[in-house]
């Protein structure tokens, strides 16, 4: 059979990358460079892109559906069929809604999965009548994207890539793009840094690999930056450097936030953060004054005092009025490519697909009208008090495409919640360690094995497309779900046979997405910029003329400081914080069964300073146990200059997650991942 040429976006990180699966008979023989077209990656891509397609053809894919035998967690089943799974699902979903109430059901969605599956999870929760709705990127992205949605109104990238490499100054602020997004560094930063000469700041505990490009490499303790964020906004407002006409003109709440930030000085910065108050002042100066691009990401999100963090960079963008124009950047990095497609539908525990919220009772209405059904009005549960509540408010769990076991907080806990629940379905292309807890396993089709929409981070909205046929009896999760609605009895709110057709009803029922119709999208390769409100490019650069609050205007928060959960002490003397791994993605659940990528990057690690190395009697290679409150892990070490004095760092795809924190932020319900107080030991062999 004759070779297929079908276009496809790279399933991994945000930046959106496009290129040609080269299909033969349903598999995916390689890949072809797509230089045809004006996308984000211009033709190029990073080692997970050309190694995107390896994993679909693993033999450790789920192929039938499968029903625990064993006990949970200990990995046996049995096979079953489709029939079978979908009766004993419906009959557990209509038994605990009559014994306990809808509200005892819980569903995750995913950033592995399309947009038009999102909503289709989102629909179908609605429709079984539960608001406990989320999603793993609640570990993610939510510190920022609640932030910046109080502050202007969205939490959406603000330009489009092109922009960045137009900055003067770019500062990356708990970011590692040159390895989490190594086409978007090369394509946009490299280009703003070496051909037209803007400069560079890096605020990380961590050298990373970009930061031999930085003038300047702030290295606070985790969870610290938020002193540092307040002192610059300190020094801004106190050496009158913001924006006076921009400040006067498009913002609100100026004088509570100056009044807030009066007496954070750099001086006082330093004593937390461990960076100089001379290093502070001089970035603080350089943002004021330079047209910026401020590139975030977990390194600020996943802290408790995330949100306070997030809210005092907003204010920061604001006030040195870096926003709503060409040559700046700020906003949400998700660090999976359909972060976007599960936001964007509504999945939280408070929303409407439209983004509104589900007590607005006006907007309900409206959902319900398009839908035909009730939606219930009563605020959902997140993740992490779903988890807390599992075998109690929680007695049942539909989870997609999501590895909670391994990505949560505190995992030894979280496994031990998962065999409390009553019923558990697992949704996906793989054994996780989640689904080992599962009552019923559902063989879910991977990215290239159908068509969808992807979301990019500079809100680029596209289409792949179906370049390989799924193994054994496994099924695209839009088709999983709408045989199961069928099956509850609810087939007549989801009467669709093919992607398109669920994404013309997003065109009707999201007004933001009604230009991106599966007609434009296949016209349009490089897709268009949401909002996209009719066929077109859509809206490039956000807020040009206002915010998308009430009144139009940016609303400033007064942001105080808020210390860590957890710190160093006597007993646990050291910061332990995270990173990614350019070859690994999340918890590995596919790049493990990438072969190139588990050759290249085999093994998790302990990165530690010499001089911490020296005190605890550790060289590089040697065995140690890495140990916090909750619990240890065996690792290698490696000893580096990359990593700050008294700070120790592992990568986040295998165990750390057994040693960090689920204390949680009272209104963004995120955890604490990435600055937990550790010791280590060395391990004799």
């Amino acid at each position: 059979m004759a070779e297929k040429l079908v276009p496809v976006v790279c399933p991994w990180c945000s930046v959106g990358c496009r290129f040609y699966a080269i299909s033969v008979n349903g598999y995916i023989r390689k890949i072809e460079f797509d230089y045809d077209h004006p996308t984000a990656n211009r033709g190029k891509l990073c080692p997970k892109g050309v190694a995107s397609y390896q994993f679909i053809n693993s033999p450790k894919r789920l192929k039938k559906p499968l029903k625990r035998v064993g006990e949970k967690g200990e990995g046996k089943f049995e096979e079953i069929s489709w029939e079978e799974a979908y009766k004993i699902i419906a009959e557990k979903i209509k038994g605990i809604k009559e014994t306990y109430g809808p509200e005892a059901i819980g569903f995750l969605a995913s950033e592995k999965i399309t947009f038009e599956e999102n909503y289709l999870v989102h629909k179908l929760s609605k429709a079984i009548g539960t608001n406990n709705l989320d999603f793993p990127g609640r570990y993610c992205q939510y510190s920022n994207s609640v932030a910046r949605t109080v502050i202007f109104g969205s939490s959406a990238a603000t330009n489009p890539f092109e922009d960045v490499a137009k900055a003067e100054l770019v500062v990356i602020w708990g970011h590692n793009p040159a390895e989490t997004a190594p086409v978007f560094f090369g394509q946009y930063l490299e280009k703003a840094i070496l051909d037209n000469g803007a400069e560079m700041i890096v605020i990380d505990p961590r050298a990373t690999r970009g930061h031999k490009y930085s003038s300047m490499h702030l290295k606070p303790y985790p969870g610290t930056d938020l002193a540092i964020a307040l002192a610059m906004l300190n020094v801004v407002i106190s050496e009158e450097l913001y924006d006076k006409e921009f400040v006067q003109e498009r913002t609100v709440g100026f004088e509570k936030l100056s009044e807030a930030v009066k007496d954070y000085t750099p001086e006082w910065a330093e004593k937390i953060s461990g960076v100089s108050a001379d290093d502070i002042r001089k970035v603080a100066r350089l943002i004021a004054t330079k047209r910026t691009a401020l590139l975030a990401n977990e390194g600020m999100n996943q802290h408790v005092n995330g949100y306070e963090l997030s809210l005092a960079l907003a204010n920061l963008v604001a006030i040195t009025g870096n926003i709503g124009k060409e040559g700046v950047w700020s906003g949400v990095f998700p660090g999976a490519q359909c972060g976007f497609c599960v936001a964007m539908t509504g999945i939280a525990p408070n929303k409407l697909p439209t983004g509104k919220l589900v007590t607005d009772e006006a907007a309900r209405a409206e959902v319900e009208r398009l839908w035909g059904f009730d939606v219930p009005d009563w605020v959902g549960l997140d993740l992490t008090n779903m988890i807390k509540e599992m075998g109690n408010k929680i007695r049942m769990m539909y989870i997609i495409g999501g590895n909670i076991a391994k990505s949560a907080p505190n995992s030894g806990w979280v496994r031990e919640q998962l065999k409390k629940l009553d019923f558990l379905v697992v949704e996906d292309i793989f054994m996780t360690d989640t689904a080992k807890y599962a009552d019923i396993i559902l063989p879910a089709a991977a990215w290239f094995e159908k068509t969808g929409t992807a979301i990019s981070a500079e809100r680029r909205v596209q289409r792949s497309y179906k370049a390989a046929n799924p193994p054994g009896e496994a099924k695209p999760d839009w088709m999983i779900l709408i045989e199961l609605a069928k099956e509850l009895g609810l087939g007549e709110f989801f009467k669709y046979d093919h992607p398109d057709e669920i994404l013309r009803e997003i065109n009707s029922v999201i007004p933001i997405f009604k230009g991106a119709t599966p007609e434009y999208l296949a016209e349009h390769p490089e897709g268009c910029f949401f909002p996209c409100t009719e066929p077109g490019e859509g809206s490039k650069i956000l807020f040009k003329n206002g915010f998308k609050t009430a009144d139009g205007k940016a609303h400033l928060q007064p942001v105080e400081w808020r210390e860590p959960p957890e710190v160093p002490d006597e007993e646990y003397p050291l910061w332990l914080t995270n990173f990614r791994l350019v070859g690994h993605w999340h918890t590995g659940t596919m790049s493990f069964e990438s072969s190139s990528l588990e050759k290249r990057w085999p093994e998790e690690y302990v990165m530690i300073n010499p001089k911490d190395a020296r005190e605890h009697g550790i060289k590089s290679g040697d065995l140690v146990k890495v140990e916090t409150r909750r619990g240890s892990v065996l690792v290698r070490a490696e000893v580096t200059e990359h990593v700050r004095e008294g700070v120790i760092a592992m990568p986040n795809h295998w165990n750390i997650n057994f040693l960090t924190l689920e204390t949680i932020h009272e209104k963004t319900k995120m955890a604490e991942l990435k600055a937990v107080a550790a010791k280590i030991s060395k391990v004799e062999e």
